[in-house]
């Protein structure tokens, strides 16, 4: 076999463009080494503070429980069996929502 200096210029042209590649690959492996970061969606940081919140807020309105309290004992606190149908079918429909 015959090996021309065509065929071994082209050998050196390729191992060149080969070893340039590796070299590109380091350098990108490199800038991944500095650290990665994280960008958040503005519907993410939205979620982020609703979820904040809601770990804020007491499970207990103390405030409501106490002044709800009062009215019943004072003999002041009016429900109609209309508001009373009203919330257990509002209550159903989210039990079923949330149920699946």
């Amino acid at each position: 076999m015959i090996i021309s200096n065509q065929q071994v210029n082209s050998i050196i042209k390729a191992y060149d463009v080969a070893n340039n590649q590796k070299n590109r690959t380091v350098q990108a492996t490199e800038s991944v080494r500095r650290g990665d970061s994280l960008l958040l969606s503005p519907e993410a940081r939205e979620l982020q503070l609703i979820q904040s919140n809601i770990a804020q807020t007491p499970d207990v309105r103390t405030d409501l429980v106490a002044k709800i309290k009062d009215s019943i004992d004072k003999g002041e606190y009016q429900v109609t069996s209309e508001q009373v149908a009203h919330r257990m079918l509002v209550r159903s429909l989210v039990d079923r929502i949330v149920g699946g």
